[in-house]
């Protein structure tokens, strides 16, 4: 076997022919035993040699399976594993959904690890703990839901206290964003992915090293990372997992965390009305009656630095009318403008003694999407349109919760999903329809002209379930 050539082409290491096998077997045998021939009667040395051929042509080709299989493109499962460890990986098991807290209330007072609350439906479990700071209010604290399964959890929807606190203490709880739905175990493809960013991270930088750090994460979801780089600054897009972890992870492969930076809600525009009607830039994510804060304007300077409490209109617009701020009075928008607070924001201090150096990282907030799916077809015969939907919704519903974050829908590409879906009931070929409607947020959002892509906001993700995609035959 040590004589034997390794033959390696694009398609990776090939066995060897019966006859080249045979060829260096005799090669090999004569170099140790001067005189000996093959050439005698069958019935003697051929059929040994062609015995050991046999033998030596299986031992090729496992020696050729081997070869092939210590890399991450063609492991098989054991192997890809332990490629996973020595890149520091882990096969993603199965997480809940999960959502990042924030608790008010009496300084000092501990949320211990276990501590449960709800948004009326689900409950959800404290996992490391945390306080209430001087200021009456929380770092940000992970829970997991305590039931499997995958739902939409809005942001302020986790209020109720469910573990009861003692006489005295006054505590609320919130979800200032939305909350994470839950994963299933990963695939085998999308381990052997995560192994070969892995093998790549070192040569490839710091940007890739983390983020293969933060999809080592528990409850990161591997579509909601991103690392976005600004002129020497650096902003770390992150979904799911515990902040202190995920904070953890940031610090470990970044080697400067003076250049990282949160999001920023710049303001588009402000109207001159009764009262003033505000737009910005991303999704604001807030509450009807939260105080904001606005700097930076150029023209209404009078609102610059001033507590203004809100009425939300939509996810890009509010009023500044409960201060009955009449903005007519001002002179016109101009630009500039940057709104606070962020709640995508998440600052973590870490403590890494004798020094505490503070995370900023930004936490996507969720988009339900919600699609409208109109098709037919000139099949000569009965196509089952219950058949059709159910094939249809599932393979949707999976295109629109890959999608990485901050990247658009593509109509293209759900033409293509539900073609592929439905190939079995209705050949491509007598599909005379399929047209779709998208929906974010509630609010209905055409492709761009000319384009099929469909925007979202750009720091924030795409999520559905099948009760939000009708489909349907017309």
């Amino acid at each position: 076997m040590a004589g034997l050539p390794i033959v390696i082409t694009p398609a990776g290491v090939q066995p060897q022919s019966p006859l080249a096998l045979l060829t260096t077997l005799l090669a090999s045998v004569s170099a140790v035993n001067p005189g000996y021939t093959a050439n005698l009667p069958g019935s003697l040395i051929e059929d040994i040699s062609s015995t050991d051929v046999a033998a030596i042509a299986l031992c090729d080709s496992a020696w050729v399976e081997l070869l092939n299989s210590i890399t991450p493109y063609g492991a098989n499962a054991f192997l890809l594993q332990q490629l996973g460890q020595i890149y520091g990986l882990r096969l993603g098991s199965a997480t809940n959904t999960s959502v990042n807290l924030v608790f008010i209330g009496t300084p000092g007072f501990v949320i211990a690890q276990g501590f449960t609350v709800s948004d009326g439906l689900y409950q959800y479990v404290v996992q490391n703990g945390g306080v209430i700071a001087a200021s009456g209010v929380s770092a940000l604290i992970y829970a997991v839901a305590n039931l499997s399964g995958s739902w939409a959890v809005p942001s302020n929807t986790v209020t109720q206290l469910i573990t009861s606190v003692p006489s005295g203490v006054t505590l609320t709880v919130t979800n200032p964003t939305a909350g994470v739905p839950a994963t299933g175990t990963e695939t085998e493809t999308a381990f052997r992915s995560r192994t070969l960013q892995a093998g790549l991270a070192a040569s490839q930088g710091m940007a890739s090293y983390l983020k293969t750090l933060l999809a080592n994460v528990s409850g990161v979801e591997s579509r909601l990372i991103s690392v976005r780089q600004q002129i020497n600054q650096w902003e770390v897009l992150v979904g799911g997992g515990d902040p202190y972890q995920v904070a953890y992870a940031i610090y470990s492969a970044l080697f400067d965390v003076s250049s990282l930076v949160g999001s920023t809600m710049n303001v588009t525009n402000v109207t001159n009305a009764n009262p003033g009607v505000v737009t910005t830039g991303l999704n604001h994510g807030f509450s009807t009656g939260q105080v904001i804060n606005i700097s930076g304007l150029v023209g209404p300077v009078s609102l610059n630095n001033t507590p203004l409490t809100i009425v939300v209109i939509d996810q890009n617009h509010f009023s500044i009318g409960v201060n009955t701020t009449n903005t007519s009075l001002f002179p016109p928008y101009v630009s500039g403008g940057v709104v606070t607070p962020n709640l995508r924001n998440a600052a973590v201090y870490l403590a890494d003694y004798p020094d505490a150096y503070e995370i900023i990282f930004v936490t996507p907030p969720e988009q339900n999407v919600a699609l409208t799916v109109t098709w037919n077809t000139s099949s000569p015969n009965f196509v089952n349109p219950n058949g059709v939907s159910q094939l249809a919704n599932a393979a949707l519903v999976d295109y629109v919760n890959s999608i990485p974050v901050g990247a658009p829908i593509n109509v293209f590409e759900l033409d293509a999903v539900f073609q592929a879906a439905v190939v079995t009931i209705i050949p491509t070929a007598l599909l005379t329809r399929l047209v779709f409607a998208v929906s974010i947020n509630g609010i209905g959002v055409a492709p761009v002209s000319g384009t099929g892509i469909v925007n979202g906001d750009p720091e924030s993700y795409f999520f559905t379930t099948p009760a939000l995609v009708v489909i349907s035959q017309g």
